[in-house]
């Protein structure tokens, strides 16, 4: 796979399609955050290996932390 791959993602709120170079997925499987480029939605990425050895994608907006008690 190519260090400069591009893997492509709908943001869930406006589906802009925004891209994450291949270099910047940190651990599979693990939650990492990024903004989208449109409406500035704070999204949570978890890279995941697909068919074939393809990265998978699974994205949702973040969450804000809830008040503690």
């Amino acid at each position: 796979m190519s260090a400069s791959q591009l893997h492509e993602y709908l943001c869930p709120q406006c589906s802009h399609i925004n891209a994450l170079e291949h270099n910047e997925i940190r651990n599979m499987y693990k939650e990492q955050t990024a903004t989208c480029e449109q409406c500035g939605a704070v999204l949570e990425i978890v890279p995941a290996l697909g068919i074939g050895e393809q990265v998978n994608l699974v994205v949702s907006v973040a969450q804000p932390d809830l008040p503690k008690r």
